[in-house]
């Protein structure tokens, strides 16, 4: 089994909700970002990485808490691969599982699937493909990658995709679990 560090991606700027700090939101009764911390209990680290001012809230989760890497260069709130590249620096492990915060149902076997394939297919980056279209946050990548992506962002691009066909993920297959991808973005998708 290979040694992974989680990433749990909650730095946006949740505009769609209206400013609400996305990973604190209640989902069936608990903040979206401990569902995911949930499926990522089997790792033998976790971090999330933020952007905002929630800290303490956040701490309370029992994780380690890392910023945004700042490159002058690229600038702040420069979408989710700059969380992604902070991931991959700030992770004590040479393989790094990410997933954003507001995928509440994310399938429960996750973790396993994405490290399994990854070991199986032996390649450096897999992604989660949910029968319908490529899930791009939903990352295991090896932090060998770390600079291909910190060129990538220097240059100027944004776009998840645009690196993605750059490394060329294998796609792992979660069409039995469609719905485990469901992606909070406004406060009246939120189940009580």
């Amino acid at each position: 089994m290979l040694a992974v560090t989680g990433v749990i991606l909650a730095g946006g700027k949740a505009e769609r909700m209206g400013g609400t700090d996305k990973g604190l939101v209640q989902y069936k009764g608990v903040p979206m970002a401990e569902q995911v911390l949930e499926r990522f209990s089997s790792l033998d680290e976790v971090l999330i990485n933020l952007n905002r001012d929630e800290i303490d809230a956040y701490e309370k989760l029992g994780c380690s808490i890392i910023p945004d890497e700042l490159h002058p260069q690229i600038g702040t709130y420069a979408g989710p691969l700059l969380g992604i590249l902070s991931g991959l620096k700030a992770a004590n492990h040479q393989w790094v599982l990410f997933s954003p915060c507001d995928t509440p149902e994310l399938p429960k076997d996750y973790a396993k699937r994405m490290i399994d394939t990854a070991q199986e297919k032996m390649t450096m980056a897999v992604v989660a493909n949910d029968g319908e279209r490529t899930q791009p946050l939903h990352l295991l990548l090896n932090k060998r990658l770390h600079e291909s992506l910190l060129m990538y962002l220097l240059s100027g691009q944004r776009k998840t995709f645009g690196w993605l066909n750059q490394i060329k993920p294998y796609e792992v297959d979660f069409s039995d679990c469609h719905n485990g991808f469901l992606n909070i973005n406004y406060l009246n998708e939120v189940v009580d």
